[in-house]
């Protein structure tokens, strides 16, 4: 019986190591304490929802998960923004050390979570922090070099989507424009940077266009019509566009509110040298 016991052990070692770190007894949350900074605490990201404070992810492929800890260093003195806190633990020799560690000021941590931006098989880690209410948030995207993690992106957003792909996935960046209304861009990774995929964008356009129906039925602003047309262009709708840069320009033009109408002037040059 204990032979079989002990086979059966071996075969769960054997098939499962990176589940094998903390079989040991081994506590996550006392062995993240013990590196956070003292004046800190664990902290969970507002998104993905049910993100826990640790995070499990086998960066370098060895069968071993790191540990990504995302902590909040309160300010002394409220309510000045935190400072809210991601390092990467990986165990070498039996020890723990951490091989990596940022830190961005804010006042919330929005997100912290894990795609394949570069789409190489390896996921980035991403790391949005709220800055403030109108500011929004600062998004760091970061790539496993081999030994560490290192920054590959930067953006400011106030909403954004993952777009999972077979292989790749893309980013939604929402930005606020004014109101609740936003301009969207949809980015992928060409191998440099995060740049606009027309695709992509054409993939994900009926979310927008969704969304802009539903605020327009409500209250038919000029901005929501000046955002949805910018994302017509963006999609290459430009028989669309045209009427949306027509529609919102109208009601400028009765609000009395001629800068707004040059910019619909602006959207409607910008589509033209876009057919």
């Amino acid at each position: 019986m204990k032979k079989i016991l002990l086979f059966l052990i071996t075969i769960v070692v054997l098939c499962f190591p990176s589940t094998y770190v903390f079989a040991n007894n081994e506590n996550k949350t006392k062995i993240a304490k013990s590196f956070i900074p003292s004046n800190s605490v664990l902290v969970s990201p507002k998104k993905p929802f049910s993100t826990s404070a640790i995070q499990l992810y086998d960066f370098n492929q060895d069968g071993r998960k790191e540990m990504i800890v995302t902590f909040e260093i309160k300010a002394k003195e409220q309510p000045a923004p935190s400072q809210y806190g991601v390092m990467v633990l990986k165990k070498v020799n039996n020890e723990w050390e951490k091989v990596w560690e940022t830190k961005m000021q804010g006042v919330d941590l929005d997100f912290s979570g894990l795609a394949d931006i570069s789409g190489d098989g390896i996921k980035e880690y991403l790391f949005g922090v709220t800055i403030g209410a109108a500011l929004g948030n600062e998004l760091e995207i970061f790539q496993w070099n081999g030994q560490t993690l290192q920054k590959i992106a930067n953006i400011p957003y106030h909403a954004f989507d993952l777009l999972k792909g077979n292989h790749q996935d893309g980013l939604a960046v929402w930005k606020w424009y004014l109101a609740d209304s936003y301009l969207i861009d949809v980015l992928k990774w060409n191998g440099k940077k995060l740049t606009y995929d027309k695709q992509l964008y054409t993939k994900y356009y009926p979310v927008i266009e969704k969304f802009y129906n539903e605020k327009i039925s409500k209250m038919n602003a000029w901005f929501y019509w000046y955002c949805l047309a910018d994302a017509q262009i963006k999609a290459n709708l430009f028989e669309e566009a045209s009427k949306s840069i027509e529609k919102g320009r109208m009601l400028a033009k009765k609000l009395s509110m001629p800068e707004v109408v040059q910019s619909f002037n602006e959207l409607s040059n910008r589509l033209e040298e876009k057919k």
